[in-house]
Formats: C-alpha cells, sequence, structure tokens
C-alpha cells in the first residue's frame, strides 16, 4: 500500500472524493495491477456523483478483481443510471442493475452481498413483483439473521404477507448527479445550478384565407413563407431553499422570414446578392426575460408566480438590407408583459392539478390599435376582467407517457375595443417515449372565440346566401354579432441524439373557422425542424423553453 494509496482510503472515509480520486490515480500510476484500488477509485467516482464514469472502471476490472464491492457497485451504477421510477423494472439499466447485484448475493457472505440483497428485495418491493421479493428478502434473514437490515426485512415481508404495500422504498442513498453535473461537466459554466440551450432551424408555413370584395363577395388567399430560425439562452436554478425554488433567465429569439416572390426573384438571379431572399427587414428579433418563483406546503400544495418581460425588434444594422437603405435600420416592434399568479396541488403520486389567472400584456408600437391585455381590474370600465385557466397533468411512468389537460377562459381587451373578444376552449397534450431516445408529442385543441362588438354591415350577416352565392342586395347597416371557432392539431417527433443534443420535426395544422362570415376563414400549416444543443440536458431545458416561449396562444389555436 503506497502513501497515496493510503491517502485516498482516508479521504473517501471522509467523503472527500475529489482527494480520493486525486490520490487513487497518482497510486495506480504506479501500480496499474491493483485491481482493487481500481474498484475504490469507481467507488469515489459513484459517490461524487459520476456513477457513469464509475462503470467504465468497474468494467475495466471486472475479470481480474472478481469481487463482491466490483459486482456490488456495478449494480448501483445501472440503479443510479435507470430512469427513476422503480415501477418501470424493464428498463435495460435496471435489469443490469438487479443481474449484478444477484451475482454478489449468490456468490459471497460478506457485507456488499448483505447490501446486495437488500438493495435487490427492495427493487422487487418496489416493482410490485411477490415472488421475488419473498425470494431476496428470505435469503436475507437466512444468510444474514443479524444483519443491519434484518428488521426492515421482517417489516416487508410482513407487509407481503398482508398484501399492504408500504409505497416506494428507497434502498441505497443515491448519488447526487446533478449537484456532479454541474461541477465536472465540461459543459457547465459552473457550479451552480443553471442551465442554457443553443437552436437553430428552418420553417415551412403556408396560410390560406379568404379576402372580402366589393359587393359582398369574397376570394381565396394564399400565403406561403420560409424562415430561418436561430434561438439561445441562459438560466439559473433551479435555486432551492427549503421549501422554496426560484430560478430566472434569459432568452433570446429569432425568426429570419422570406417569402415565395423573393425566393422565386431569387432563383432567377442566383449570383445576385440584391436578389438574396434573406434581408434584414424580415428578421425579427425578440429579446426576454424572466423569473420564477414557487413555494411548496406540506408536499402536496404549491403556489408560485412566473413573470417575463419580451421586446420585439425588426431590422439589424448587422444583416443590412441591399435593397433599400430605408431597411437598414432597427424598429422597435412590441413589448410583452406576462404574469401568471398560480395555485396547485399533487396527490396520488402521478396527478396534478393546477389554477392559474392569465395576465397577459401586450404594446404594439407600429399598430397602438392592436395593443391589448388579458385582464381589466376595473380600472378603466365598469366590469372587472380576469383570465383564467386550469390544467390537470397525470404522470404515466409505466408507459412513459405523460398527458395534460387545460380547459381555459380569456379575455382580450384592445385600444380598438371593436376588436375585444372572449376566447373559451380547451386542448389535451400527450408525450410518450416508445423507444429509447426518441419521444413523440402530440395536442389537439379547440377554442370559440365571442366579439364583444357586433359588425357594421350593409348586406346580409352571412356572406353567401343559402345557395352559396355572394349576397349583393343592399339593405340598412346591420350589426351582425361575430363568432369564430377553431382547431389545433399538432405533431412532434424528438430524436435525443445524447443527453445534450436533440434534432425534432414539429408538425402544425390550424383552422379558424366562421359559417356565416367566410372572410374569417383562415387555416395555417407550419413545418419545423430544429436542432437543439442544450446543458444539463435536452429534455429538462425544454421545458423552460417551451413555457417561456408562452405558449397558450398557440395551444388557443393562434
Amino acid at each position: 500500500m503506497s502513501a497515496h494509496s493510503q491517502a485516498g482510503r482516508v479521504a473517501l472515509e471522509q467523503k472527500d472524493y475529489d482527494r480520493a480520486i486525486a490520490s487513487f490515480r497518482q497510486h495506480l500510476r504506479v501500480y496499474p495491477k491493483d485491481y482493487h484500488t481500481w474498484d475504490l477509485l469507481a467507488i469515489a467516482y459513484y459517490f461524487s456523483g459520476q456513477p457513469r464514469r464509475a462503470l467504465r472502471y468497474l468494467k475495466f476490472v471486472e475479470g481480474n478483481a472478481q469481487s463482491s464491492t466490483n459486482y456490488l457497485y456495478q449494480g448501483l451504477c445501472y440503479e443510479a443510471l435507470a430512469p427513476s421510477r422503480f415501477d418501470s423494472l424493464d428498463t435495460t439499466d435496471l435489469l443490469r442493475a438487479k443481474q449484478y447485484f444477484a451475482i454478489a448475493a449468490q456468490r459471497y457472505s460478506d457485507d456488499e452481498a448483505a447490501r446486495a440483497t437488500i438493495e435487490l428485495a427492495i427493487l422487487e418491493y418496489n416493482a410490485r413483483n411477490k415472488a421475488a421479493a419473498r425470494h431476496w428478502l428470505t435469503r436475507y434473514l437466512q444468510k444474514f439473521p443479524r444483519g443491519g437490515f434484518a428488521g426492515e426485512a421482517v417489516r416487508l415481508l410482513e407487509s407481503i404477507r398482508d398484501n399492504i404495500w408500504l409505497g416506494t422504498l428507497q434502498g441505497t442513498k443515491k448519488p447526487d448527479m446533478e449537484q456532479a453535473l454541474f461541477r465536472y461537466n465540461r459543459l457547465s459554466l459552473g457550479p451552480l445550478p443553471h442551465y442554457w440551450f443553443v437552436q437553430g432551424g428552418y420553417q415551412y408555413s403556408e396560410v390560406a384565407g379568404q379576402e372580402p370584395k366589393e359587393g359582398g363577395e369574397i376570394s381565396a388567399s394564399d400565403n406561403r413563407s420560409v424562415a430561418m430560425l436561430a434561438n439561445a439562452g441562459v438560466g439559473i436554478g433551479p435555486i432551492r431553499q427549503g421549501e422554496t425554488t426560484v430560478f430566472a433567465g434569459y432568452t433570446y429569439k429569432q425568426s429570419w422570414d422570406s417569402n415565395s416572390d423573393r425566393l422565386s426573384r431569387w432563383a432567377d438571379s442566383p449570383i445576385d446578392l440584391d436578389s438574396f431572399p434573406f434581408q434584414a427587414d424580415l428578421l425579427l428579433r425578440r429579446h426576454q426575460v424572466y423569473g420564477d418563483f414557487r413555494r411548496e406546503f406540506g408536499g402536496k400544495f404549491f403556489v408560485g408566480v412566473f413573470g417575463r418581460m419580451e421586446f420585439a425588434r425588426a431590422g439589424s444594422t448587422y444583416f443590412p438590407s441591399a435593397d433599400s437603405p430605408i431597411f437598414r435600420q432597427t424598429l422597435n416592434q412590441g413589448q410583452t408583459q406576462l404574469l401568471i399568479p398560480w395555485m396547485g396541488m399533487v396527490y396520488a403520486e402521478h396527478f396534478r392539478t393546477l389554477i392559474y389567472a392569465y395576465m397577459n400584456k401586450q404594446i404594439n408600437f407600429n399598430s397602438p390599435e392592436l395593443s391589448s391585455k388579458s385582464y381589466d381590474f376595473g380600472l378603466s370600465s365598469n366590469n372587472p376582467t380576469m383570465s383564467l385557466g386550469l390544467s390537470q397533468v397525470i404522470d404515466w411512468p409505466q408507459f412513459d407517457a405523460v398527458v395534460d389537460i387545460e380547459i381555459f377562459r380569456y379575455e382580450f381587451i384592445y385600444n380598438d375595443p371593436w376588436l375585444d373578444y372572449q376566447r373559451q376552449g380547451a386542448f389535451i397534450g400527450v408525450e410518450q417515449d416508445p423507444i429509447k431516445n426518441w419521444t413523440i408529442a402530440g395536442i389537439a385543441g379547440y377554442y370559440q372565440d365571442n366579439y364583444v362588438f357586433p359588425r357594421v354591415r350593409s348586406y346580409s350577416c352571412s356572406t353567401v346566401n343559402n345557395n352559396g352565392e355572394p349576397t349583393l342586395t343592399a339593405r340598412t347597416p346591420l350589426g351582425c354579432a361575430r363568432t369564430d371557432t377553431g382547431t389545433l392539431f399538432q405533431l412532434g417527433l424528438y430524436w435525443n441524439r445524447t443527453q445534450f443534443q436533440r434534432i425534432s420535426a414539429l408538425l402544425q395544422y390550424i383552422s379558424n373557422d366562421n359559417p356565416e362570415q367566410r372572410e374569417f376563414n383562415q387555416t395555417v400549416k407550419n413545418i419545423q425542424l430544429m436542432y437543439t444543443w442544450a446543458f444539463p440536458s435536452v429534455r429538462r431545458v425544454s421545458r423552460f423553453v417551451d413555457r417561456f416561449a408562452d405558449a397558450a396562444f398557440t395551444k388557443g389555436g393562434r
């Protein structure tokens, strides 16, 4: 035993895992065939929160070490790497964990074998596998009748006999992999909890609608466009202090649009820079800062508030337009202020209910009459209003699926009162992992918009008569109520290439319908391809990105 080996053992006992790792590595440079120290090095990596790296060293000496320590910690590493869903034991990592626990339990009779036996029994117990759990608990009591887990084994056997399950049990305490990710991963920006992402992609959009013509007629309109997308963001959190959680961040979203006319002109003269289809006048950029605060009460009840501020700008001095000097400027387009106070509860482990107020204010600098808000406290009118929503989330870990059902009622109040309307509707979203590294998600929604003030028409309220022909007979101006209905269908396919990379494809179809006033009929089709690079994982960051992008209007059908 070298001085470095002894120092590593002392550091390991003191739970100074970084120092233990450094000492063991120095020792192994001189004594590479000290297989037990390889096991100790792996144990230090495991407890430092790096089970994947620990597994690498355990595999390296498995054939030479052949010890209960090696097999026990291989099982613990696989268990730590598996999804944190104990009732999903058909995953590859958990099957391997059970395999290595069984080897240690059957071949050896030392302390590591005892731990492997009880760990395997708890896994089977959590999966409600009665026979297997009873087998390993009985085996533990036979081999280790005075072991440290004997009392727990007796208690579990009694619960199985009485068919009274004690809930999900925790075996060996798992390492803090999240803290290790921030401390050791090369993509981390620092030791504090944080996240970042960058995205690049392409979008094709097709909008088909109706245009009113003189004499009450309408005609079809069609518009196709393409866009290059670029998004990025950075945030800190979640920062947890007791039952309080806080996080905040900044995101940048860029949409660089073009249209069919520009694409056609460029196809005719592909070497002409002035005809390049992506010009700065159609470059829209959004800067957003946001924050989230939530507090837990008793593990079941939660309250919180989410707020964000967004600034939209068109054009760029860095990408000047080749068409005309008048486009070589940056214009402020608008500002969005959003506040969502909410309260919720968790019950039956996999059910979450949330009620929230949607307080959104949009300021349009170019068209002030289109500025709007979704609330009125009675300061500007005699009718206080509030936009509300109710969400129910169901988590089905046995199917690797999450279902989100939401109903909402929003008020939209404009500077031009003729545009005011009430939106009510619902949507259902489903996300499921059919195979490893692949996710499929879908949304289906319905809404109804009731406009507060009627439209004034000099013809019939209906755009067409019963025969489907234009109504041309002049009448006294009428007040025509307007009610639109809409549907949304969205399908997404995501390939999680690694923990940090994702390639996704999104199809979206939105239809706004008004059978009486067909000039308001419109369908929108979007196809989007996106590449995402994120830390600490694409799955975690995608939830932040989607939420902070404020998808309420999209889910509502706009």
